[in-house]
Protein backbone atom coordinates (compact mmCIF):
# COMPACT_ATOMS: atom_id res chain seq x y z
CA UNK A 1 0.00 0.00 0.00
CA UNK A 2 1.12 3.50 -0.29
CA UNK A 3 2.22 5.46 2.98
CA UNK A 4 3.35 8.69 1.75
CA UNK A 5 3.25 11.09 -1.28
CA UNK A 6 6.53 9.97 -2.31
CA UNK A 7 5.43 6.40 -3.21
CA UNK A 8 2.00 8.06 -4.30
CA UNK A 9 4.25 9.92 -7.13
CA UNK A 10 6.41 6.65 -7.82
CA UNK A 11 3.26 4.66 -8.23
CA UNK A 12 1.58 6.87 -10.50
CA UNK A 13 4.48 6.92 -13.22
CA UNK A 14 4.59 3.24 -12.87
CA UNK A 15 0.61 3.20 -13.69
CA UNK A 16 1.63 5.01 -16.76
CA UNK A 17 4.78 3.11 -18.10
CA UNK A 18 2.21 0.14 -17.36
CA UNK A 19 -0.90 1.16 -19.38
CA UNK A 20 1.88 2.00 -22.39
CA UNK A 21 2.97 -1.41 -21.79
CA UNK A 22 0.23 -2.85 -22.05
CA UNK A 23 -1.27 -0.56 -25.33
CA UNK A 24 1.54 -1.78 -27.30
CA UNK A 25 1.80 -5.66 -26.02
CA UNK A 26 1.70 -7.73 -29.20
CA UNK A 27 4.36 -10.23 -29.80
CA UNK A 28 6.77 -10.49 -31.89
CA UNK A 29 9.03 -12.27 -34.06
CA UNK A 30 10.14 -15.44 -31.91
CA UNK A 31 9.93 -13.70 -28.60
CA UNK A 32 7.25 -16.13 -27.88
CA UNK A 33 7.98 -19.25 -30.05
CA UNK A 34 7.23 -22.60 -28.30
CA UNK A 35 5.78 -20.97 -25.52
CA UNK A 36 2.56 -22.13 -25.03
CA UNK A 37 -0.56 -19.92 -25.49
CA UNK A 38 -1.74 -19.85 -22.15
CA UNK A 39 1.24 -18.70 -21.04
CA UNK A 40 1.44 -15.77 -23.06
CA UNK A 41 -2.08 -14.95 -21.72
CA UNK A 42 -0.82 -15.15 -18.38
CA UNK A 43 1.61 -12.64 -19.20
CA UNK A 44 -0.64 -10.30 -20.38
CA UNK A 45 -2.80 -11.16 -17.73
CA UNK A 46 0.31 -10.36 -14.95
CA UNK A 47 0.75 -6.87 -16.62
CA UNK A 48 -3.35 -5.85 -16.33
CA UNK A 49 -2.88 -7.44 -13.03
CA UNK A 50 -0.27 -5.39 -12.26
CA UNK A 51 -1.87 -2.12 -13.31
CA UNK A 52 -4.88 -3.12 -11.66
CA UNK A 53 -3.19 -3.33 -8.08
CA UNK A 54 -1.10 0.10 -9.11
CA UNK A 55 -4.97 1.89 -9.58
CA UNK A 56 -6.64 0.15 -6.53
CA UNK A 57 -3.44 1.76 -4.29
CA UNK A 58 -3.34 5.07 -5.84
CA UNK A 59 -7.26 5.22 -5.77
CA UNK A 60 -7.30 4.27 -1.72
CA UNK A 61 -4.81 6.54 -1.17
CA UNK A 62 -6.43 9.61 -2.80
CA UNK A 63 -9.81 8.40 -0.94
CA UNK A 64 -7.75 8.35 2.49
CA UNK A 65 -6.09 11.88 1.91
CA UNK A 66 -9.56 12.90 0.50
CA UNK A 67 -10.88 12.18 4.17
CA UNK A 68 -13.70 10.64 2.23
CA UNK A 69 -12.86 7.13 4.58
CA UNK A 70 -14.74 7.78 7.78
CA UNK A 71 -14.06 3.77 9.02
CA UNK A 72 -11.22 1.84 8.67
CA UNK A 73 -12.52 -1.90 8.21
CA UNK A 74 -9.77 -4.43 9.79
CA UNK A 75 -10.70 -8.44 9.36
CA UNK A 76 -8.50 -9.57 12.29
CA UNK A 77 -5.30 -8.03 14.34
CA UNK A 78 -3.10 -9.33 11.34
CA UNK A 79 -4.48 -6.19 9.47
CA UNK A 80 -3.90 -3.99 12.19
CA UNK A 81 -0.92 -2.85 11.08
CA UNK A 82 -1.87 -1.36 7.71
CA UNK A 83 -5.20 0.03 9.55
CA UNK A 84 -3.15 1.93 11.86
CA UNK A 85 -1.36 3.28 8.81
CA UNK A 86 -4.47 4.35 6.36
CA UNK A 87 -5.81 6.13 9.76
CA UNK A 88 -3.21 7.77 9.85
CA UNK A 89 -3.30 8.91 6.16
CA UNK A 90 -7.24 9.72 6.76
CA UNK A 91 -6.42 11.49 9.57
CA UNK A 92 -4.18 13.79 7.39
CA UNK A 93 -1.18 13.00 9.49
CA UNK A 94 2.72 12.85 7.22
CA UNK A 95 4.47 10.53 8.53
CA UNK A 96 6.88 13.53 10.11
CA UNK A 97 3.66 15.03 11.58
CA UNK A 98 3.07 11.20 13.26
CA UNK A 99 6.65 11.39 14.24
CA UNK A 100 6.08 14.72 15.93
CA UNK A 101 3.66 13.82 18.43
CA UNK A 102 5.31 10.85 19.69
CA UNK A 103 8.33 12.49 20.12
CA UNK A 104 10.29 10.39 17.63
CA UNK A 105 12.33 10.78 14.70
CA UNK A 106 10.28 10.53 11.41
CA UNK A 107 12.83 7.51 10.04
CA UNK A 108 11.26 5.25 13.22
CA UNK A 109 7.69 5.70 12.10
CA UNK A 110 8.94 5.30 8.18
CA UNK A 111 10.81 1.80 9.51
CA UNK A 112 7.59 0.71 11.65
CA UNK A 113 5.26 0.97 8.41
CA UNK A 114 7.53 -0.20 6.08
CA UNK A 115 8.04 -3.21 8.65
CA UNK A 116 3.99 -3.04 9.42
CA UNK A 117 4.82 -2.15 13.34
CA UNK A 118 6.84 -6.14 13.68
CA UNK A 119 9.00 -4.33 15.66
CA UNK A 120 6.74 -2.20 17.75
CA UNK A 121 5.59 -3.36 21.69
CA UNK A 122 2.29 -3.23 22.39
CA UNK A 123 2.13 0.04 24.07
CA UNK A 124 3.61 1.83 21.07
CA UNK A 125 0.81 0.33 19.19
CA UNK A 126 -1.36 1.91 21.59
CA UNK A 127 0.60 5.33 21.32
CA UNK A 128 0.58 5.52 17.80
CA UNK A 129 -3.31 4.63 17.74
CA UNK A 130 -3.76 7.87 20.38
CA UNK A 131 -1.72 10.28 18.16
CA UNK A 132 -3.86 9.90 15.11
CA UNK A 133 -6.65 10.20 17.44
CA UNK A 134 -8.76 6.85 16.88
CA UNK A 135 -10.66 3.73 18.39
CA UNK A 136 -10.28 0.26 18.03
CA UNK A 137 -12.81 -1.99 18.06
CA UNK A 138 -12.81 -5.84 17.45
CA UNK A 139 -14.61 -8.77 18.38
CA UNK A 140 -12.56 -11.72 19.83
CA UNK A 141 -13.39 -15.21 16.92
CA UNK A 142 -14.31 -18.33 18.50
CA UNK A 143 -13.33 -21.42 17.22
CA UNK A 144 -15.31 -22.14 14.23
CA UNK A 145 -16.23 -25.33 12.54
CA UNK A 146 -17.38 -24.69 8.49
CA UNK A 147 -20.25 -25.94 6.80
CA UNK A 148 -19.83 -24.45 3.51
CA UNK A 149 -17.48 -22.67 1.67
CA UNK A 150 -17.93 -19.30 3.68
CA UNK A 151 -17.48 -20.62 6.67
CA UNK A 152 -14.22 -22.42 5.53
CA UNK A 153 -13.02 -19.40 4.15
CA UNK A 154 -13.12 -17.79 7.50
CA UNK A 155 -11.29 -20.72 9.39
CA UNK A 156 -8.76 -20.08 6.43
CA UNK A 157 -8.46 -16.25 7.53
CA UNK A 158 -8.64 -16.87 11.14
CA UNK A 159 -5.51 -19.19 10.28
CA UNK A 160 -4.17 -16.69 8.30
CA UNK A 161 -4.81 -17.55 4.68
CA UNK A 162 -6.11 -13.92 3.45
CA UNK A 163 -9.66 -14.37 1.69
CA UNK A 164 -8.10 -12.62 -1.79
CA UNK A 165 -5.05 -14.84 -1.56
CA UNK A 166 -7.33 -17.88 -1.67
CA UNK A 167 -9.19 -16.07 -4.69
CA UNK A 168 -6.24 -14.69 -6.93
CA UNK A 169 -3.82 -17.74 -6.36
CA UNK A 170 -5.26 -20.63 -4.79
CA UNK A 171 -8.32 -21.08 -6.90
CA UNK A 172 -8.57 -21.20 -10.69
CA UNK A 173 -10.49 -17.98 -12.08
CA UNK A 174 -13.53 -19.80 -12.74
CA UNK A 175 -13.80 -21.07 -9.28
CA UNK A 176 -12.96 -17.93 -7.75
CA UNK A 177 -15.58 -15.32 -9.34
CA UNK A 178 -17.78 -18.25 -8.40
CA UNK A 179 -16.89 -17.94 -4.69
CA UNK A 180 -17.05 -14.36 -4.97
CA UNK A 181 -20.96 -14.35 -5.99
CA UNK A 182 -24.50 -16.89 -5.18
CA UNK A 183 -23.40 -20.41 -6.29
CA UNK A 184 -26.32 -23.47 -6.45
CA UNK A 185 -25.90 -26.28 -3.40
CA UNK A 186 -24.06 -28.56 -5.89
CA UNK A 187 -21.82 -25.81 -7.32
CA UNK A 188 -21.10 -24.89 -3.51
CA UNK A 189 -20.55 -28.35 -3.00
CA UNK A 190 -17.83 -29.14 -5.84
CA UNK A 191 -15.99 -25.83 -4.99
CA UNK A 192 -15.40 -27.22 -1.58
CA UNK A 193 -14.43 -29.73 -2.48
CA UNK A 194 -11.84 -28.24 -4.93
CA UNK A 195 -10.52 -25.64 -2.18
CA UNK A 196 -9.84 -28.53 0.32
CA UNK A 197 -8.11 -30.60 -2.18
CA UNK A 198 -6.03 -27.52 -3.53
CA UNK A 199 -5.14 -26.76 0.42
CA UNK A 200 -4.08 -30.53 1.06
CA UNK A 201 -1.88 -30.33 -1.73
CA UNK A 202 -0.02 -26.96 -0.80
CA UNK A 203 -0.39 -26.87 3.05
CA UNK A 204 -1.17 -30.54 4.00
CA UNK A 205 -4.13 -30.01 5.82
CA UNK A 206 -6.44 -32.88 5.64
CA UNK A 207 -10.53 -32.60 4.95
CA UNK A 208 -10.82 -33.72 9.15
CA UNK A 209 -8.35 -31.30 9.90
CA UNK A 210 -10.18 -28.42 7.77
CA UNK A 211 -13.89 -29.45 9.30
CA UNK A 212 -12.90 -29.82 13.19
CA UNK A 213 -13.11 -26.65 16.05
CA UNK A 214 -9.29 -27.25 16.35
CA UNK A 215 -7.38 -24.47 14.99
CA UNK A 216 -4.96 -25.57 11.78
CA UNK A 217 -1.51 -26.18 12.31
CA UNK A 218 1.61 -24.50 10.80
CA UNK A 219 2.48 -26.26 7.07
CA UNK A 220 5.40 -28.79 6.91
CA UNK A 221 6.82 -28.33 3.67
CA UNK A 222 10.43 -28.89 3.87
CA UNK A 223 13.30 -31.15 3.23
CA UNK A 224 15.59 -30.07 5.92
CA UNK A 225 15.46 -27.27 8.79
CA UNK A 226 15.57 -23.73 8.03
CA UNK A 227 18.56 -21.89 8.95
CA UNK A 228 16.95 -19.06 10.08
CA UNK A 229 13.89 -18.41 12.74
CA UNK A 230 10.92 -17.26 11.18
CA UNK A 231 9.90 -13.90 12.79
CA UNK A 232 7.78 -13.95 16.28
CA UNK A 233 4.19 -14.43 16.31
CA UNK A 234 1.39 -12.99 13.82
CA UNK A 235 4.16 -12.56 11.45
CA UNK A 236 5.74 -16.08 11.88
CA UNK A 237 2.20 -17.33 10.79
CA UNK A 238 1.86 -15.25 7.68
CA UNK A 239 5.68 -15.81 6.98
CA UNK A 240 4.97 -20.15 7.10
CA UNK A 241 2.00 -20.14 4.96
CA UNK A 242 3.64 -18.16 2.49
CA UNK A 243 6.67 -19.71 2.29
CA UNK A 244 4.91 -23.48 2.10
CA UNK A 245 2.72 -21.73 -1.08
CA UNK A 246 6.43 -20.59 -2.76
CA UNK A 247 7.64 -24.18 -1.53
CA UNK A 248 5.59 -25.99 -3.90
CA UNK A 249 5.71 -24.19 -6.64
CA UNK A 250 9.44 -23.82 -6.45
CA UNK A 251 8.87 -27.97 -6.30
CA UNK A 252 6.50 -27.93 -9.56
CA UNK A 253 8.80 -26.04 -11.47
CA UNK A 254 11.89 -28.36 -10.09
CA UNK A 255 10.31 -31.49 -11.19
CA UNK A 256 9.23 -29.95 -14.73
CA UNK A 257 12.92 -28.96 -14.86
CA UNK A 258 14.44 -32.04 -14.49
CA UNK A 259 15.46 -32.25 -17.88
CA UNK A 260 17.81 -29.05 -17.48
CA UNK A 261 21.36 -29.88 -17.49
CA UNK A 262 23.40 -29.15 -13.79
CA UNK A 263 26.82 -26.71 -14.31
CA UNK A 264 28.86 -25.97 -11.38
CA UNK A 265 28.38 -23.03 -9.74
CA UNK A 266 31.02 -20.27 -9.40
CA UNK A 267 31.97 -19.66 -5.60
CA UNK A 268 34.58 -17.34 -6.26
CA UNK A 269 33.16 -13.87 -6.99
CA UNK A 270 35.50 -12.86 -9.67
CA UNK A 271 35.51 -16.34 -11.43
CA UNK A 272 31.04 -15.66 -11.11
CA UNK A 273 31.23 -12.43 -12.52
CA UNK A 274 33.81 -13.05 -15.53
CA UNK A 275 31.95 -16.01 -16.77
CA UNK A 276 28.72 -13.94 -17.47
CA UNK A 277 30.71 -10.91 -19.07
CA UNK A 278 31.99 -13.69 -21.25
CA UNK A 279 28.81 -15.26 -21.92
CA UNK A 280 26.38 -12.20 -21.99
CA UNK A 281 28.97 -8.99 -21.88
CA UNK A 282 26.95 -7.38 -19.25
CA UNK A 283 26.32 -8.13 -15.45
CA UNK A 284 22.55 -6.70 -15.64
CA UNK A 285 19.34 -8.30 -13.81
CA UNK A 286 18.55 -10.50 -17.66
CA UNK A 287 21.79 -11.66 -18.11
CA UNK A 288 22.28 -13.12 -14.32
CA UNK A 289 18.56 -15.09 -14.64
CA UNK A 290 19.79 -16.57 -17.66
CA UNK A 291 22.89 -17.55 -16.17
CA UNK A 292 21.54 -19.09 -13.49
CA UNK A 293 19.11 -21.28 -15.82
CA UNK A 294 22.27 -22.28 -18.03
CA UNK A 295 23.35 -23.57 -14.48
CA UNK A 296 20.47 -25.31 -13.83
CA UNK A 297 19.14 -23.22 -11.69
CA UNK A 298 14.96 -22.42 -11.91
CA UNK A 299 14.37 -19.38 -10.66
CA UNK A 300 10.80 -18.28 -10.11
CA UNK A 301 9.71 -14.55 -9.71
CA UNK A 302 6.73 -13.81 -7.31
CA UNK A 303 4.99 -10.67 -6.91
CA UNK A 304 2.64 -10.90 -3.54
CA UNK A 305 2.97 -8.56 -0.46
CA UNK A 306 4.20 -9.95 2.60
CA UNK A 307 6.93 -11.22 4.98
CA UNK A 308 8.40 -13.76 2.70
CA UNK A 309 11.56 -12.69 1.08
CA UNK A 310 12.61 -15.03 -1.12
CA UNK A 311 14.35 -18.56 -0.70
CA UNK A 312 16.94 -21.27 -2.05
CA UNK A 313 15.92 -24.48 -1.99
CA UNK A 314 17.63 -28.14 -3.08
CA UNK A 315 15.63 -31.38 -3.58
CA UNK A 316 17.47 -34.60 -5.09
CA UNK A 317 20.55 -32.20 -5.64
CA UNK A 318 19.02 -29.67 -7.65
CA UNK A 319 18.51 -26.19 -6.73
CA UNK A 320 15.54 -23.90 -7.21
CA UNK A 321 15.39 -20.09 -6.31
CA UNK A 322 12.24 -18.69 -5.43
CA UNK A 323 12.64 -14.44 -5.87
CA UNK A 324 10.02 -12.16 -3.99
CA UNK A 325 11.28 -8.25 -3.49
CA UNK A 326 8.98 -5.96 -2.98
CA UNK A 327 11.26 -3.09 -4.37
CA UNK A 328 10.76 -2.13 -7.96
CA UNK A 329 14.37 -1.29 -8.63
CA UNK A 330 16.62 -3.42 -11.22
CA UNK A 331 19.76 -3.35 -8.64
CA UNK A 332 18.05 -4.36 -5.53
CA UNK A 333 16.67 -7.33 -7.62
CA UNK A 334 19.85 -8.24 -9.24
CA UNK A 335 21.54 -8.05 -5.79
CA UNK A 336 19.16 -10.57 -4.41
CA UNK A 337 19.35 -12.96 -6.84
CA UNK A 338 23.20 -13.16 -6.62
CA UNK A 339 22.96 -13.49 -3.16
CA UNK A 340 20.36 -16.75 -3.59
CA UNK A 341 23.10 -18.01 -6.38
CA UNK A 342 25.90 -18.06 -3.50
CA UNK A 343 23.54 -20.09 -1.32
CA UNK A 344 22.88 -22.86 -4.06
CA UNK A 345 26.50 -22.88 -4.74
CA UNK A 346 27.44 -23.88 -0.92
CA UNK A 347 27.88 -27.30 0.04
CA UNK A 348 27.06 -28.98 -3.94
CA UNK A 349 27.47 -32.46 -2.41
CA UNK A 350 24.75 -31.70 0.47
CA UNK A 351 21.23 -33.38 -1.50
CA UNK A 352 19.00 -30.78 0.50
CA UNK A 353 19.36 -27.37 1.24
CA UNK A 354 16.71 -24.40 2.75
CA UNK A 355 17.72 -20.89 2.51
CA UNK A 356 14.43 -18.89 3.84
CA UNK A 357 15.36 -15.18 4.04
CA UNK A 358 14.30 -13.09 6.64
CA UNK A 359 13.77 -9.30 6.42
CA UNK A 360 17.01 -7.76 5.21
CA UNK A 361 17.02 -5.53 9.17
CA UNK A 362 16.58 -9.18 11.06
CA UNK A 363 19.50 -10.17 13.22
CA UNK A 364 18.88 -13.67 12.21
CA UNK A 365 20.63 -12.11 8.83
CA UNK A 366 22.49 -9.60 10.69
CA UNK A 367 24.43 -12.01 12.84
CA UNK A 368 24.91 -14.88 10.11
CA UNK A 369 28.31 -15.54 8.61
CA UNK A 370 26.49 -17.44 5.82
CA UNK A 371 24.25 -14.22 5.08
CA UNK A 372 26.70 -11.88 5.42
CA UNK A 373 29.51 -13.72 2.95
CA UNK A 374 26.38 -14.15 0.64
CA UNK A 375 25.89 -9.99 0.40
CA UNK A 376 30.00 -9.57 0.34
CA UNK A 377 29.10 -12.01 -2.73
CA UNK A 378 26.69 -10.14 -4.32
CA UNK A 379 28.31 -6.91 -3.59
CA UNK A 380 31.28 -8.23 -5.41
CA UNK A 381 30.12 -9.35 -8.41
CA UNK A 382 27.74 -6.37 -9.34
CA UNK A 383 30.67 -3.60 -8.39
CA UNK A 384 33.81 -5.47 -9.94
CA UNK A 385 35.08 -7.46 -6.90
CA UNK A 386 35.98 -3.71 -5.52
CA UNK A 387 32.87 -4.14 -3.05
CA UNK A 388 34.97 -2.95 0.17
CA UNK A 389 36.91 -0.35 -1.39
CA UNK A 390 33.99 1.83 -2.67
CA UNK A 391 32.64 0.92 0.61
CA UNK A 392 35.36 2.13 2.91
CA UNK A 393 35.95 5.28 0.37
CA UNK A 394 32.11 6.35 0.85
CA UNK A 395 32.54 6.09 4.99
CA UNK A 396 35.91 8.55 3.98
CA UNK A 397 34.35 10.72 2.12
CA UNK A 398 31.02 11.03 4.51
CA UNK A 399 33.22 11.68 7.36
CA UNK A 400 31.70 8.61 9.33
CA UNK A 401 28.65 10.37 9.12
CA UNK A 402 25.18 8.48 8.18
CA UNK A 403 23.22 11.60 7.20
CA UNK A 404 25.71 12.69 4.49
CA UNK A 405 25.95 8.92 2.67
CA UNK A 406 23.02 9.84 0.43
CA UNK A 407 24.94 12.75 -1.35
CA UNK A 408 28.69 10.85 -1.17
CA UNK A 409 27.49 7.04 -2.82
CA UNK A 410 26.09 8.62 -5.73
CA UNK A 411 29.52 10.38 -6.46
CA UNK A 412 31.72 8.05 -5.41
CA UNK A 413 29.95 5.83 -8.01
CA UNK A 414 30.38 7.95 -10.63
CA UNK A 415 34.10 8.91 -10.12
CA UNK A 416 34.59 4.70 -10.32
CA UNK A 417 32.10 3.99 -12.73
CA UNK A 418 30.01 1.54 -11.43
CA UNK A 419 25.86 1.61 -10.61
CA UNK A 420 24.42 4.05 -8.12
CA UNK A 421 21.73 1.62 -7.10
CA UNK A 422 24.44 -1.71 -6.72
CA UNK A 423 26.62 0.24 -4.39
CA UNK A 424 23.28 1.86 -2.45
CA UNK A 425 22.61 -1.35 -1.93
CA UNK A 426 25.97 -2.52 -0.62
CA UNK A 427 26.13 0.59 1.93
CA UNK A 428 23.43 -1.00 3.18
CA UNK A 429 24.20 -3.99 4.10
CA UNK A 430 27.27 -3.11 5.48
CA UNK A 431 26.01 -0.74 7.53
CA UNK A 432 22.86 -3.37 8.94
CA UNK A 433 26.10 -4.97 10.21
CA UNK A 434 26.34 -2.27 12.68
CA UNK A 435 22.47 -2.22 13.31
CA UNK A 436 21.77 0.90 11.19
CA UNK A 437 19.05 0.28 8.66
CA UNK A 438 19.69 2.12 5.57
CA UNK A 439 17.68 0.50 3.05
CA UNK A 440 14.91 2.97 2.87
CA UNK A 441 17.72 5.60 1.69
CA UNK A 442 19.30 3.57 -0.35
CA UNK A 443 16.24 2.58 -2.53
CA UNK A 444 15.88 6.72 -3.27
CA UNK A 445 18.90 6.35 -5.02
CA UNK A 446 17.95 3.49 -7.20
CA UNK A 447 16.95 4.31 -10.64
CA UNK A 448 13.73 3.52 -12.35
CA UNK A 449 15.23 1.78 -15.09
CA UNK A 450 12.39 -0.99 -15.64
CA UNK A 451 10.21 -3.62 -14.14
CA UNK A 452 12.51 -6.34 -12.35
CA UNK A 453 9.51 -8.35 -11.65
CA UNK A 454 8.60 -8.74 -15.52
CA UNK A 455 12.40 -8.91 -16.46
CA UNK A 456 12.87 -12.09 -13.91
CA UNK A 457 9.25 -13.26 -15.45
CA UNK A 458 10.09 -12.82 -19.35
CA UNK A 459 13.06 -15.25 -18.72
CA UNK A 460 11.13 -17.63 -17.06
CA UNK A 461 8.90 -18.00 -19.90
CA UNK A 462 11.75 -18.45 -22.33
CA UNK A 463 13.71 -20.94 -20.74
CA UNK A 464 11.02 -23.52 -18.39
CA UNK A 465 9.93 -26.35 -20.21
CA UNK A 466 6.23 -26.35 -19.52
CA UNK A 467 6.06 -29.72 -18.77
CA UNK A 468 3.79 -29.93 -15.68
CA UNK A 469 1.78 -33.18 -15.36
CA UNK A 470 -1.20 -31.95 -13.40
CA UNK A 471 -3.44 -29.54 -14.07
CA UNK A 472 -3.93 -28.59 -10.80
CA UNK A 473 -0.49 -27.64 -10.52
CA UNK A 474 -0.49 -25.48 -14.24
CA UNK A 475 -3.14 -23.60 -12.95
CA UNK A 476 -1.70 -22.54 -9.57
CA UNK A 477 2.00 -21.36 -11.20
CA UNK A 478 -0.67 -19.74 -13.69
CA UNK A 479 -2.44 -18.09 -11.22
CA UNK A 480 1.25 -17.09 -9.34
CA UNK A 481 1.67 -15.01 -12.55
CA UNK A 482 -1.58 -13.03 -12.83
Amino acid sequence: MISNERQYRITKAEAERFKRTLAEFEPKGDSHKGIHPRLIQAERDALQSQLDDLLHEIAEYEALKSGSIPVISIDSFDELADGLIKARIGAGLSQKALADRLHLKEQQIQRYESERYASASFQRLQDIASAIGIQIRKEILLPLVPTNFKTLAEKLRQAGVDHEFLLSRLLPSADAAKADGSVSEADESALVKKTVAILSRIFGWTSEALFNPAPLSPPRYAAATARFKLPAGRIQRATSLYAAYANYLAVVVLKSCEPLPRQSIPVDAKAFRQAILGRYGEVTLKSVLRFAWDLGIPVLPLKDRGTFHGACWRYDARNVIVLKQNSRNLARWLFDLIHEIFHAGQNPDAPSLEVIEADETSAERRDSREEIAASQFAGDVVLDDRAEELAQACVSAAQGSVERLKGVVPAIAGRHGVDVGALANYMAFRLSWQGINWWGAAANLQKDSGDPLAVARDVFLERFPFAIEAEIDRQLLERAFQ
